[in-house]
């Protein structure tokens, strides 16, 4: 009789333990959520910035902390003060050698998940001659983030030159070629997201129209402020794509008022722009055209 009960126990914990292994919630992916931040600092040296960065940048740092992802631009001089109370556990580590450049990229990232090794490139053509952008060794980073354990996204951040020159216009255009092919090449098939001071004045340029509409098409881009008709035309943009295994989603846009001095005098040049993301993984139920909670 206690052979047969032993038996017949073993033999409900091994249905147990199958049932266990099979079921859903063990192997379900929870989607997620995370918001980007993408902010030109105006880090220029106190003497020739548009800002007052030796006041500003101080007041800056600790406003980041509300994003799961910051990305700056022209944080050029001042990243220590940047940085100082920005309480993200992964940060990039300001660029070192810049020659034969003036300055560094500028270009450096607060983030709350972990990203690997981070990859700078300078742009291959720059144009001085409405800007002085030859003098900072601008480009692009990459670096993969993984936002969840095994769920990764390629984030590149940005910086093209300014200026409405002829030659301005042909090293904003030169450099969206640079950057299309190094997508092709470390981002096939992988899900993306690109910020930055893109400089490309859809609203009175004719040419950078047709330079954004070659980037977005050129790596199956969307721009969050245009997908959310948010109205506004600035040249800070969050550009986003699936990836094979990666569906995202852009639920919110909109510039954080926060980023202001006790008068509430701007702290850049520039806006805060800042998106919240959805995302899932592929394999998992297709997005709805039912709109999301904010």
């Amino acid at each position: 009789m206690l052979q047969k009960s032993y038996t017949t126990l073993l033999l409900i914990a091994l249905i147990f333990c199958r049932c266990a292994e099979k079921s859903p919630s063990q192997t379900k992916q929870t989607p997620g959520e995370f918001t980007l931040l993408t902010y030109n600092v105006a880090g220029l040296p106190q003497s020739i910035s548009p800002s007052n960065p030796e006041k500003n940048i101080p007041l800056i740092s600790p406003k980041l902390n509300k994003f799961d992802i910051t990305l700056v631009q022209e944080d050029f001089v001042y990243h220590k003060e940047l940085k100082s109370k920005a309480n993200h556990l992964y940060q990039s580590q300001t660029q070192i050698d810049c020659s034969p450049h003036f300055v560094t990229d500028g270009l450096n990232r607060f983030s709350k998940f972990p990203f690997g090794k981070l990859y700078r490139k300078a742009w291959e053509t720059c144009s001085n001659e409405k800007g002085n952008d030859c003098l900072a060794a601008k480009g692009f980073t990459l670096a993969k983030t993984e936002i969840a354990p095994k769920v990764f996204i390629d984030i590149y951040n940005l910086h093209l030159d300014s200026g409405g020159s002829p030659n301005d216009t042909e090293a904003r255009r030169s450099q969206v070629a640079q950057l299309l092919k190094a997508i092709r090449t470390y981002s096939f098939g992988n899900a993306v997201i690109i910020a930055g001071d893109l400089n490309l004045n859809t609203t009175h340029r004719p040419n950078d129209v047709e330079i954004f509409k070659t980037l977005l098409t050129g790596a199956g881009l969307t721009d969050v402020c245009r997908s959310l008709s948010c109205g506004t035309e600035l040249v800070d943009r969050v550009l986003f794509r699936n990836g094979n295994s990666l569906a995202l989603r852009a639920v919110s846009w909109g510039l954080d008022e926060n980023f202001v001095d006790e008068l509430g005098q701007n702290l850049s040049d520039h806006s805060a722009v800042n998106v919240r993301f959805r995302w899932k993984k592929r394999d998992m139920q297709v997005w709805t055209s039912t709109p999301l909670e904010k």
